[in-house]
């Protein structure tokens, strides 16, 4: 596991690559997959960037498995032991690896990463769900270690199977995000979590959270409802401010900003068939996004850099990472804390 004082020394570095997983959606929420590369406009901090890299589906996948086996969500460990097969086949998929993360009131290794579907499927039927606490972020970070060694030529995916909460990590959760942007991984999530209604700040669908001087603030306009009925909401906001700040400030809807804070999705899940259902979502669509990636050609001060994907298609939605980190931005302990 990463302690939060590595976390604060190893995201010391510069950014030479972005990799920037795209899902464009149409107006009923389906995806596109017949936009050009010329269709795609990349900009960081508001600079145009030189797209490098377009294709579609990209690399294989490195898949770091984090699955919580607390007592908590006892009542879904048939579930959870069952989905073996589901997981290999549609996000795993045939030239794909992965790794199994458990947590609990400790973060275990169970399965190192491998290409051996077998291996994950017997190491998935064996998680026992006993003790009470739930060391996530713990768990992340170490998720975030294991990917970080995985071959230049794999995508990184962290999907995470639990609740959207933590108790007594040691790691805190914006640096664990910011460990995440500088090495390219996306956050997908499934599980019981409180609903992220009360992110919501506005009405009619539109959200903004005000942030201190030098964020950028994050509207957002609510498109349709997703593949699986859930309400999207304004995640981007407390994500960035999560990232700016590096501490634990959003409570019990830790995952939502988590894989806000990447493009990913969090779905709500309680039984064999709606994490079945969630899986199959979350493998079809890291396999078919547009990966598209640039040198950052842009100046200025460490600190938040916003990414921001235009495409020529009327009324597309896109879904993207919000942006990255990079540290030595002024300290922000004095600045007032986001609303809660």
């Amino acid at each position: 596991m990463v302690t939060a004082e590595e976390q604060k020394h190893a995201i010391k570095v510069n950014v030479n690559e972005v990799i920037v997983p795209v899902t464009v959606l149409n107006s009923k929420g389906e995806m596109i997959f017949d936009l050009a590369k010329n269709s795609f406009h990349i900009y960081d901090n508001g600079v145009e960037q030189t797209i490098e890299q377009f294709d579609i589906g990209g690399d294989k996948l490195a898949v770091a498995l984090v699955i919580e086996t607390s007592s908590h969500i006892q009542m879904m460990a048939p579930a959870i032991r069952g989905m073996g097969s589901v997981f290999t086949e549609t996000v795993m998929a045939l030239e794909g690896r992965a790794a199994l993360i458990t947590y609990d009131g400790t973060v275990e290794v169970r399965q190192p990463f491998t290409e051996d579907h077998d291996a994950i499927e017997r190491a998935i039927k064996r998680v026992e769900f006993k003790a009470p606490e739930m060391h996530l972020y713990d768990a992340m970070s170490t998720a975030v270690g294991l990917l970080k060694m995985q071959p230049p030529n794999f995508r990184r995916i962290m999907l995470i199977l639990g609740e959207s909460q933590d108790q007594s990590s040691d790691s805190k959760l914006g640096l664990v995000l910011r460990e995440v942007q500088l090495a390219n991984i996306s956050i997908y999530a499934v599980g019981p979590s409180s609903t992220a209604a009360d992110l919501r700040y506005g009405t009619n669908g539109s959200s903004t959270v005000p942030l201190p001087k030098g964020i950028p603030p994050t509207s957002t306009q609510a498109p349709p409802r997703g593949a699986m009925g859930e309400s999207y909401f304004d995640l981007l906001t407390p994500a960035i401010w999560l990232l700016s700040r590096g501490t634990n400030e959003i409570k019990n809807h830790q995952l939502e900003v988590a894989v806000a804070s990447t493009g990913g999705v969090h779905y709500r899940a309680l039984g064999d068939r709606t994490i079945q259902l969630a899986l199959d979502k979350i493998g079809g669509e890291i396999h078919a996004q547009y990966i598209l990636s640039y040198t950052p050609n842009v100046g200025g001060p460490p600190g938040f850099h916003k990414i921001n994907v235009a495409v020529g298609r009327p009324k597309a939605i896109v879904r993207t990472r919000p942006g990255y980190f990079i540290d030595g931005a002024p300290d922000s302990s004095n600045q007032s804390p986001m609303p809660q």
